[in-house]
């Protein structure tokens, strides 16, 4: 031995706090890549549909600005919340087919539009 201790919380990835050991691991959410010349998308204060589920969705919790991606009656969007000035902002992009809102979705995760 070379006089060194290794403590639990070095050996498992954790941190130990005055509560509890709390596990350090990466955000799992996609966080957006900034890329200049983006095309810019369209935001509308709309609210076209009444039922919308949420299929995919960026990280919320280290950025001030974050996307979902939703579907509702056979068509999809973008949500785009903006928290930016302190006070939440909603706004959604234009609803097309699934497959182009998808388009659109893999378009946004890869910084070609924002």
């Amino acid at each position: 031995m070379s006089g060194t201790t290794t403590t639990a919380a070095q050996t498992t990835g954790t941190t130990k706090s005055s509560k509890s050991a709390v596990p350090r691991v990466p955000c799992p959410a996609v966080h957006l890549p900034w890329r200049e010349g983006a095309e810019e998308l369209a935001w509308h204060e709309s609210r076209r549909f009444a039922r919308v589920r949420v299929v995919a969705w960026t990280c919320h919790e280290h950025r001030a600005t974050w996307y979902e991606l939703c579907e509702a009656g056979g068509l999809a969007f973008i949500r785009r919340h903006d928290g930016r000035q302190g006070k939440q902002r909603v706004r959604e992009s234009h609803a097309w087919p699934l497959a182009e809102a998808r388009r659109m979705w893999v378009a946004l995760l890869s910084g070609q539009v924002r």
